[in-house]
């Protein structure tokens, strides 16, 4: 009897390490009414009666240790792994817990010659839960922190974002996101997450189509198109990400480093780094949510709060005075209610209203004034938000209304031009 146990022990274990191998993992959430959830999976086997019982095993086998899109946030149940309980449960226990388990059409011998069949299996997945819990192979999460949720301090400002990959050298944002799949679904796992905070963000991809779409783009390196990128994206706030993948017989995990930028002014507002846990899957897309869903509400919350404290101090923007090619204005001719030189009068009006008298003048010619950075104040006459579209409205108006000078303006990005007409 005693050898007839350890023969069945032995059987059981070599059962279990074949069929661990031949899990397809091939598993799609369906649906879910709080207490049972219903999944498609994919089962093979060397007969085709056999495919019913390991699709099922493999539904569990992946909900255990790669984690399904659609429940508990795409994340393996297991948290803390007890091969023990793992063996057993997958040999013997998993159909306690399997509630319906349909075919949907019959087994087919498949290129390696074994059956492989597809069901629509629904399973106790409360019950499923709290079995792993007494056992303490699953700790659920705690409700993740929503932007809305997260207390600020009073004043901050949420800034718009654009995520951009990583570059080496030689490389350019257009030839990494048209290259490098793993870089780029980082970018967008990036970006979506932001998304889901209710920040504005500014997609890289559509900027950089309009760019392209700009005669001047490719006059110059491929460096200055990235910068001139950035310049004129409108984004406050630029986020640099880059993955690095780590794929082992144990299992795969990416390291996500993410850097944010003030796009005015360059200076850091924050960085992380997201590492992972090792997964049972190579998939970039799974283990980028994995990376962004547990450190980007830090991450944001140190980009607005440093964002914040220095939009406090003003924000640095580019200002461009130029006669229009009609016009035969120029800048020394004498304007306004004292007669003083046009070029004049722009240079004081600058140094007043910029914040704090900070403000940088490149040069002065007949057709142009050049600012090559202004202090933006924080906040206008009235104590609303101050922002390049409104301080160049007040130019605009002043040389309109007070000067008596004909003029228009417009803004791209952090640059704000005036055309004298």
């Amino acid at each position: 009897m005693k050898r007839q146990l350890i023969i069945l022990s032995l059987l059981c274990l070599s059962v279990f390490a074949l069929s661990a191998q031949t899990y397809p993992q091939i598993v799609t959430y369906e649906s879910s009414d709080g207490v049972a959830a219903t999944f498609t999976s994919v089962g093979v086997a060397e007969k085709s009666k056999g495919t019913a019982d390991n699709a099922a095993a493999s539904l569990f086998y992946t909900l255990f240790y790669v984690g399904v899109d659609g429940i508990n946030d795409g994340r393996p149940l297991v948290t803390t792994d007890n091969k023990e309980y793992v063996n057993m449960f997958l040999n013997s226990r998993y159909p306690f817990f399997v509630r319906s388990n349909e075919e949907l059409g019959k087994p087919e011998k498949n290129a390696n010659k074994l059956y492989q069949g597809n069901y629509r299996i629904t399973i106790v997945y409360s019950n499923l839960i709290k079995d792993l819990e007494r056992n303490k192979l699953h700790k659920s999460r705690e409700p993740e922190v929503k932007y809305s949720d997260v207390e600020f301090e009073e004043g901050m400002v949420l800034p718009t974002i654009m995520v951009v990959p990583y570059k080496r050298d030689g490389e350019t944002y257009a030839s990494i996101l048209e290259a490098d799949f793993d870089r780029r679904i980082a970018v967008s796992k990036v970006q979506d997450g932001f998304e889901s905070r209710n920040v504005t963000t500014v997609d890289v991809e559509a900027k950089l189509a309009a760019v392209k779409r700009n005669a001047e783009f490719g006059a110059n390196d491929a460096d200055s198109n990235d910068k001139q990128l950035l310049m004129n994206s409108g984004s406050d706030v630029y986020v640099v990400v880059d993955l690095r993948k780590d794929v082992t017989s144990e299992g795969s995990r990416v390291s996500l480093i993410m850097k944010a930028y003030e796009t005015a002014t360059g200076s850091v507002l924050a960085s992380k780094d997201a590492i992972t846990k090792r997964f049972a899957t190579a998939s970039t897309d799974a283990l980028c949510s994995y990376a962004v869903k547990d450190n980007l509400p830090a991450f944001l919350d140190d980009i607005c709060k440093n964002f914040s404290r220095q939009a406090s101090n003003g924000k640095k923007v580019t200002l461009q005075f130029a006669i229009d090619g009609a016009s035969s204005m120029t800048m020394s001719d004498r304007v306004g209610p004292n007669n003083y030189p046009l070029s004049n009068l722009i240079h004081q009006w600058v140094r007043k209203n910029s914040h704090n008298g900070k403000y940088h003048l490149q040069g002065i010619v007949d057709t142009s004034v050049i600012f090559d950075y202004v202090i933006v104040p924080p906040r206008d006459a009235d104590g609303l938000a101050m922002d390049a579209a409104q301080f160049g409205f007040m130019i605009e108006a002043w040389l309109n209304d007070t000067v008596g000078v004909p003029c228009a303006s417009r803004f791209d990005g952090t640059t704000i031009y005036i055309t004298i007409l």
